[in-house]
């Protein structure tokens, strides 16, 4: 059975409140329910409805289901007369190898992100970093003592400015990037995001669309994957992915103990939930609102919705921790903080801008602006409650049996912290082809070939069942009674036969007869192939691709190009995943490290040492934003082969050592190789830096050296020519004295020989 949903006409009205909704700071319980029956009803259009018949035909057709059509079961089966044509429903699936070629290959399609910071926040904390070692160095080089005990400590402080800006430049690494990258690798591996890629490759080749939805349950992030049947997106969104839609959800067909366990509703909605699941019990399935999905008895619908909404909220000019003023919202206190991070107290004269002149009155510092948030409400619709209920005068007194389970506003906001306007949907949705609001997929066009493919192989089988075998005509006045039997044994043995024809010839005695399948029936099998390449033309899925065989006489360069041709048209399929993919590691990066910051103790205990890496992210990454990106790779055991070639080389050319080539062996990719080769090539510089600067000391003091020898040779040479000079002087006096001495001997005998 099928059920429509009553719908609001109108829009709720949160900027002009109405009575209805007066008084309610947040947004009441009856705003949220009218919102959300609201969205239902834009959601259910003309383009829904033909994408969810398409949908439904396109997944019978991919089990096999494929007689279905009113034109193919009471015109081509039936006649006029509506009596039976003796035609069986003969099928050749194409429509099957298509859809699991798209899931073979989404099965070995790897999908790795990395994130990069684009805040001021990491731009000002490198440089932050880096003046601190400028200060250091300039306080190591003001205080030669100390700056030997600091050097010793830190060996990035240089003996002046430009050598610790070339060792920063060598070795800096900004941990909260990589804090952020070990968060997306951690959220990956817990959603198993590797698994889900064929259940989104099978949703995607048989409706078009693909959704997921990123929600906190128990403290982690987790991503579930939305069956395309129950998305609810904007048909007025333009873009492939639904980004600039205003609203999406999705309905989930629930048990009741999961509904309790989730939301923890009252007693006496538990009460009505259990009585509609008991009520049921006579019941075997239903369908649902539109009639897309049957569910068991023991399933309820709950609806889920998301829509952006708008609030005023106070604004103003602040410096941030950099010194640097930028617009931010005033006394709001963020979830997890227990009081305002800005007040008025922190506000700032706005810079002069006519942006600035536009939005601040003269002379003040607040203003109140407008703010997209997301809001959402999750309810089980009356139409199915009220309906279904057996003892209804029990809850006569409900005004309606609609049941919320949960509304407000969304708790983690997917936001740019210098857009906070560019809030985004924790829905995400992506396309294989979108044409004005409505989704087509790539087996659409497939459907009537294959029909046709059908249609020609009953008509082949009805023309063999009703063919039969060939043999002899042979005249009875022509042959003796006695003999006919010999006669018919003769023709099996292929002897000759003798008749009677009295001179009037045997062509007119004997003929031939033949009921069995002609050249017409066979070339019809014929047209199969033809069909069979008409598909292929519009899907890009040829037998290239599928490893399947053209002939012995194709020429290699035909199949190459085959395969590219192939390859180029399902380029936007694959890109599609790819995409959605983008999308949810981005909801990990902004919203998935503010969820983890308030959820550490959760995270610890599940994951323990594990978790060391990103328990250590800082609450100064709430407000940073991260951008992330996303490439396609091939199969893990590709990439290790790659990544293990690449060390071999490496390690041959030097320029990696033992340590990271036994640490990356065969448990890494060529990126983390790359990363563990520019790292090392940055220790190598600032080894070489150090090597050089050790050499040129040693050759400054080898030259000290060399000058204090010869210094010390030229003084010996003066102190020998010196003590050379003094000895000959001495000498010199030695002799003087002797020459003196004498002539005092001789005037000293003159003299007495004269007495």
């Amino acid at each position: 059975m099928s059920m429509p949903i009553s719908a609001n006409a109108n829009k709720p009205n949160r900027v002009n409140l109405d009575d209805k909704y007066q008084g309610d700071k947040d947004g009441n319980e009856s705003y949220h329910l009218d919102y959300a029956r609201w969205i239902i009803g834009m959601s259910q259009n003309s383009s829904r409805a033909a994408w969810l018949a398409r949908a439904k035909r396109n997944k019978e057709f991919y089990k096999g289901n494929q007689w279905i059509e009113k034109e193919d079961t009471e015109a081509f089966l039936s006649d006029s007369s509506k009596n039976a044509r003796n035609r069986i429903r003969m099928i050749h699936n194409t429509i099957r190898p298509m859809v699991e070629q798209y899931r073979g290959n989404a099965t070995i399609l790897k999908i790795n992100a990395t994130a990069k910071s684009i805040s001021k926040l990491s731009v000002n904390r490198r440089d932050l970093s880096l003046s601190e070692k400028v200060y250091k160095t300039k306080m190591a080089n003001e205080l030669p003592g100390l700056g030997v005990i600091m050097r010793k400590n830190d060996a990035t402080i240089g003996e002046n400015e430009r050598e610790t800006t070339q060792i920063f430049e060598n070795l800096y690494v900004d941990l909260f990037v990589e804090q952020i990258n070990a968060l997306l690798k951690y959220v990956r591996n817990l959603n198993e995001f590797d698994k889900k890629q064929i259940k989104l490759a099978q949703n995607l080749a048989l409706t078009g669309l693909i959704a997921t939805e990123g929600f906190e349950y128990g403290g982690h992030l987790r991503y579930r994957v939305i069956e395309s049947e129950d998305a609810i997106w904007d048909p007025d969104s333009r873009e492939f992915d639904m980004s600039d839609g205003a609203f999406g959800g999705f309905k989930n067909p629930m048990d009741v103990s999961s509904i309790l366990e989730t939301y923890q509703v009252s007693d006496d909605t538990a009460t009505v939930l259990e009585d509609y699941v008991v009520s049921n019990g006579d019941t075997s399935n239903y369908s649902d609102v539109e009639g897309s999905r049957v569910y068991s008895s023991n399933r309820i619908p709950v609806y889920k919705l998301f829509w952006r909404d708008t609030m005023k909220w106070d604004y103003g000019y602040v410096n941030d921790d950099y010194g640097y003023p930028y617009l931010t919202r005033i006394n709001f206190t963020e979830p997890g903080e227990e009081s305002p991070k800005y007040t008025d107290e922190d506000l700032i004269t706005p810079p002069d801008s006519p942006k600035n002149r536009k939005l601040f009155k003269k002379g003040s510092k607040k203003t109140k602006l407008f703010l997209d948030y997301i809001r959402y409400c999750v309810f089980v619709p009356g139409e199915y409650i009220g309906s279904r209920l057996k003892d209804k005068d029990k809850y006569r007194e409900r005004e309606n049996f609609d049941i919320v389970l949960d509304f407000g506003m969304d708790h983690y906001q997917e936001t740019e912290f210098l857009d906070l306007s560019n809030v985004k949907l924790p829905i995400k949705f992506q396309t294989w082809g979108y044409v004005d609001g409505e989704v087509f997929s790539p087996v659409d066009d497939a459907i009537n070939p294959q029909r046709f493919i059908n249609r020609v192989l009953s008509v082949t089988e009805q023309h063999i069942n009703n063919s039969g075998g060939s043999g002899m005509i042979i005249d009875e006045d022509a042959i003796d009674p006695n003999s006919s039997e010999d006669i018919y044994n003769d023709s099996k043995e292929g002897r000759p036969i003798t008749v009677r024809t009295r001179g009037k010839g045997v062509p007119n005695t004997v003929g031939y007869y033949d009921t069995t399948p002609k050249a017409g029936v066979y070339n019809m099998f014929s047209i199969i192939p033809t069909i069979k390449g008409m598909i292929q033309e519009t899907s890009g899925v040829n037998e290239a691709l599928k490893g399947e065989s053209t002939g012995s006489d194709q020429l290699v360069g035909v199949t190459e190009l085959l395969i590219q041709r192939g390859s180029i048209m399902q380029e936007p399929f694959y890109n599609a995943i790819s995409d959605l993919y983008l999308q949810m590691y981005q909801h990990i990066a902004t919203v998935g490290k503010k969820m983890y910051i308030d959820n550490e103790r959760e995270l610890a205990i599940v994951t323990g040492d594990e978790g060391v890496d990103i328990l250590t992210l800082s609450k100064d990454l709430r407000n940073e934003d991260f951008r992330v990106f996303v490439s396609r790779e091939n199969d893990d055991s590709i990439l290790q082969n790659q990544a293990n070639q690449m060390l071999d080389v490496f390690l041959e050319k030097g320029l990696i050592d033992d340590k990271v080539y036994v640490n990356h062996y065969n448990r890494s990719t060529p990126e983390s190789v790359a990363l563990a080769l520019r790292s090392q090539a940055g220790m190598r510089i600032e080894a070489a830096r150090n090597k050089a600067k050790e050499d040129s000391e040693l050759m400054a003091r080898a030259e000290d050296e060399a000058r204090f020898l010869e210094e010390r040779d030229r003084t010996d040479k003066k102190e020998a020519q010196a003590q050379q000079e003094r000895m000959q002087d001495k000498n010199n006096s030695t002799k003087l004295d002797a020459v003196m001495t004498k002539a005092l001997i001789e005037e000293d005998n003159e003299n007495r020989k004269a007495q």
